[in-house]
C-alpha cells in the first residue's frame, strides 16, 4: 500500500531509479525491524515517510563518495497517474518533471526535501512538519525558497517552460 509513495519520495530525492528501489527496499528492512518501536498513539504514515528521508539520506551519504547523480529518466510514471490531453501533454508534463527533478540539485537538503514532499508528492504542510519534525513554518520558508530558486533556474535554463508557467 505504501510502496509506491516511498519508492517515488525516493526517487525524487535520488533521482535515480535502482537507488529509490534500493532504498525502499532499505525502509521495508527497517519497517519490519522497527514496528516494535512504533508508538501507536501517532498516525503512521507520518512516521514511515520520515523513515524514508532518513534511509534516503543515509543511502545518500554512503554514495556521497564523489558519485553524481543520475537523471537517466524523466519523472516517475507512478507520480504521472493524469494521461488527459493525449500523448504530446503526457509527454511535456514528464519532461517538465524531469527537469523539475534535476533542478532540485540546486537546493539546499532542507530545501529539496520540502518541495519533493510538497509539490512533488502532495503532501500539505502539517503532514510535511510532521515528517521532518519541524515547525510549519519552517516547512513554509524552506518552500518558498526552494520555488524561487526552481523558477529562477527555470527561466534561466528553460525558458520555454517558464514562459507557459509564469
Amino acid at each position: 500500500m505504501y510502496s509506491p509513495r516511498i519508492y517515488s519520495i525516493a526517487y525524487h530525492l535520488t533521482g535515480n531509479s535502482a537507488d529509490a528501489q534500493d532504498i525502499a527496499q532499505e525502509v521495508f528492512i527497517k519497517l519490519h525491524g522497527a514496528l516494535d518501536r512504533f508508538n501507536d498513539q501517532y498516525r503512521f504514515a507520518p512516521w514511515l515517510y520520515r523513515l524514508t528521508l532518513n534511509a534516503a539520506i543515509d543511502y545518500q551519504r554512503k554514495q556521497a563518495h564523489g558519485r553524481e547523480l543520475q537523471f537517466s529518466e524523466f519523472g516517475n510514471p507512478g507520480a504521472i497517474a493524469d494521461n488527459h490531453g493525449g500523448p504530446e501533454a503526457w509527454f511535456e508534463k514528464t519532461e517538465l518533471l524531469g527537469i523539475i527533478s534535476r533542478l532540485t540539485e540546486l537546493l539546499t537538503k532542507k530545501q529539496s526535501r520540502v518541495f519533493v514532499l510538497r509539490d512533488l508528492q502532495g503532501f500539505s504542510t502539517p503532514e510535511i512538519a510532521k515528517i521532518l519534525q519541524c515547525s510549519e513554518i519552517t516547512v513554509r520558508v524552506h518552500l518558498a525558497n526552494a520555488r524561487t530558486r526552481i523558477k529562477n533556474a527555470l527561466v534561466k535554463f528553460y525558458p520555454e517552460f517558464a514562459a507557459d508557467n509564469p
